[in-house]
């Protein structure tokens, strides 16, 4: 599996984000909105040019993620990947993010199957994980449609609390 490749459902595009998407990232990472939910504070214009430079060239990485499209009009729609590999462990933390014109309309149902099969074939993982705010309600049921359970964290986490939920493999 070539991370760099494109995927496709039946609505979404997955690609690696690169500059041209440096306007959609600000407005998704910067907007008060979005932002309720993020372990991270609203980004500014350069800390958008460093998201996209970071998730750049995925191979052999411990990180990756991938920018959302819409398949038909090439709509900007959120980004998903995984982030904090721990090969030891066979865990790794999976994150999206969904801009707020499309809450509702099932794109994280669609594109969690690519995600969790990236992470269980690419990677090898035995657990994938999920931080999300504890108010957050969507995003539990969501993940939890695909078998992921709340667990003890997964990992340490500074600032706000976080529900962890985790899926082992075979669940």
């Amino acid at each position: 599996m070539n991370l760099s490749e494109s995927l496709y459902t039946k609505r979404l595009h997955f690609r690696l984000l690169n500059l041209e998407d440096t306007d959609a990232v600000y407005k998704q990472f910067s907007d008060p909105d979005m932002c309720r939910y993020f372990s991270e504070p609203p980004c500014d214009y350069n800390e958008a040019v460093e998201i996209i430079e970071h998730y750049a060239q995925p191979e052999g990485k411990g990180h990756h993620r991938y920018g959302m499209f819409d398949r038909e009009t090439g709509a900007f729609i959120g980004t998903c990947g995984y982030h904090y590999w721990d090969p030891e462990r066979k865990q790794v933390e999976i994150g999206y993010d969904i801009w707020k014109d499309y809450w509702g309309q099932g794109y994280i149902s669609e594109a969690l199957p690519v995600l969790l099969n990236t992470c269980f074939t690419h990677l090898n993982a035995e657990c994938i994980y999920i931080l999300t705010h504890p108010q957050n309600a969507a995003s539990k049921a969501t993940v939890r449609k695909f078998g992921f359970e709340q667990c003890a964290p997964c990992r340490a986490v500074e600032g706000e609390p976080q529900v962890c939920m985790k899926l082992m493999r075979g669940h």
